[in-house]
């Protein structure tokens, strides 16, 4: 096989390699976004709640919210690291 023809294929490789981690990276923003959004709609929600337990299940939601926003963003930043490190 040709030189040429080789790094046509591993550009084509790389091109679906960088296409996908764009498309994850487009799909992580959004879900962080509607995440955020629920977490303040809760938090007003929270401040409503007028019985005990009804503030406990808010608050017990609103933790499993958080931390999975934190991992969320966790990944974004290394995806973006990456493709920081991509474009050099």
């Amino acid at each position: 096989m040709k030189a040429k023809t080789m790094l046509k294929k591993l550009k084509d490789i790389l091109s679906a390699e960088r296409h996908a981690q764009m498309a994850k990276y487009s799909s992580l923003k959004k879900v962080l976004k509607a995440l955020r959004k629920e977490k303040v709609r809760l938090e007003n929600k929270l401040t409503k709640a007028k019985t005990e337990e009804e503030q406990q299940k808010i608050t017990s939601r609103l933790k499993v919210i958080s931390a999975q926003r934190k991992k969320g963003l966790r990944v974004l930043k290394e995806l973006k690291l990456e493709r920081e490190k991509a474009k050099d």
